[in-house]
């Protein structure tokens, strides 16, 4: 019997297009056909076309800092499982959990007194050498360094990035400064504006969680009802600056987020209602917050006990997805589009703060690539 023939590389390219992202193990299986098939899955063209044929990446797992300290910090998602090499290479196992964006994580190992950017999927991290520990400043969050310049980060995890860190600095009043970091030249950019606040009974302080990035600025979820903007241009911290929240009795837990328009946006819990709002400009240029939604949550999740707490932990930034934990342990992933849950991940010590990893996996994102060396060597 005569060998069937093989596909031409049009149609071939056209069916590998349709393989669902949702199977990662569907394009691993493909890519071990033949080479074209492989050449095919890992050239880049093609995977800029799957990335726009499939639109917004996955949630492929989350990050945390857990209660035993013994455990990973990343959990994948149930459909997807980490090459091994990559994931016996580095789980970080004793770094804390900073923040995750563009495909990468951003950790902090006290032992060596760096931060670690890594690439959960393939492994690839940059390390960068820093004599003061996480607490100088607030919080830290890493990021393209090509956002606002249009890029889609769909697939940017290879590129070039930066860390921008803010925080409160405590005096006769709180000061607050914020610069940015260029994780691959070592260069510090440092702030051009300072924000003085100051409170009769309560310090400033910024949440344990990560900012928002919204119209090139960051939001971080602040004390006293209020977000601290900062804004990044061009690569340069420009301005500080508070949005204030709605004035509400019961206003819950609040995570950042950005709205379904592309607007600054927050969702808050209290009890089992989810609320989603957005922050509208009027045509005088005066800012209003709009609840746009309100999710009952008792109808979405298998919630046992009407008394079993259920913590807001995270947003997927990208894909448009909730992370919420109840008492038990279990992680449920809400997609605010369809309203579909899905359960993430069931275990004990799992830490408050979630953060989800966003991306798509391909073959080509498959092969470990681990790089220890500095990137940043001095001050």
């Amino acid at each position: 019997m005569a060998p069937p023939r093989e596909l031409i590389p049009d149609a071939l390219a056209e069916i590998l297009l349709r393989l669902p992202p949702s199977d990662p193990a569907s394009l691993v299986r493909a890519s071990a056909v033949c080479k074209p098939w492989l050449r095919t899955l890992t050239d880049p063209a093609f995977l800029r076309r799957y990335r726009a044929f499939h639109g917004a990446p996955l949630v492929l797992g989350f990050l945390h800092n857990p209660d035993d300290h013994d455990l990973p910090r990343f959990v994948p998602d149930a459909a997807f499982r980490q090459p091994r090499a990559t994931a016996a290479a580095a789980d970080h196992r004793k770094c804390c959990v900073l923040d995750c964006r563009h495909g990468r994580a951003l950790l902090y190992d006290f032992r060596s007194c760096e931060f670690v950017a890594w690439d959960p999927i393939t492994g690839r991290e940059s390390r960068i050498p820093d004599k003061k520990v996480p607490g100088v400043y607030t919080n830290h969050t890493v990021l393209c360094a090509a956002a606002g310049a249009g890029c889609d980060h769909s697939g940017c995890g290879g590129g070039p990035f930066l860390m921008a860190s803010v925080g409160v600095f405590r005096s006769d009043f709180d000061q607050v400064d914020g610069d940015l970091f260029s994780l691959e030249t070592g260069a510090r950019i440092p702030p051009t504006d300072s924000l003085y606040l100051e409170y009769d009974r309560y310090a400033y302080s910024l949440e344990v969680q990560p900012a928002a990035l919204v119209g090139g600025a960051l939001y971080f979820v602040g004390s006293h009802g209020t977000l601290l903007r900062y804004k990044i241009l061009c690569g340069r911290p420009l301005l500080l600056s508070l949005v204030k929240l709605p004035k509400r009795k019961h206003l819950g837990s609040v995570v950042a987020m950005e709205a379904e328009d592309g607007k600054l946006g927050f969702a808050s819990l209290y009890r089992y209602s989810l609320h989603l709002w957005s922050r509208e400009i009027g045509t005088e240029g005066d800012a209003s917050w709009v609840e746009r939604r309100v999710i009952d949550l008792k109808k979405l999740l298998p919630i046992g006990s009407p008394k079993s707490p259920v913590c807001l932990s995270g947003f997927a930034q990208g894909a448009d997805v909730v992370l919420v934990r109840t008492d038990d342990g279990a992680v449920f992933a809400i997609d605010l589009k369809s309203l579909q849950v899905r359960k993430v991940h069931e275990m004990d010590g799992v830490g408050r703060c979630i953060i989800p990893y966003v991306s798509f996996y391909t073959p080509a994102s498959g092969v470990p690539r681990i790089s220890t060396k500095p990137c940043y060597t001095g001050k």
